[in-house]
């Protein structure tokens, strides 16, 4: 089974540590946040990586 990716703006499901998958960068997310911008690559915004430029890209795994 694949694991759920989220995009900027989703509801976090769960507590926990989430992997950027463009970067590598993890962070630590609460229940109910919103998944924001990564503020290492900056994917989900035009400054991000390729293929990760659009803010409707999923790309939050949770670890």
């Amino acid at each position: 089974m694949a694991e759920s990716l989220y995009k900027v703006g989703d509801r976090v499901p769960e507590d926990g540590w989430y992997l950027c998958v463009p970067c590598g960068f993890a962070d630590e997310f609460r229940a109910g946040d919103l998944f924001p911008v990564c503020k290492v690559c900056l994917a989900g915004t035009d400054e991000g990586p390729e293929g990760y430029t659009e803010a409707h890209v999923d790309y939050w795994q949770k670890l």
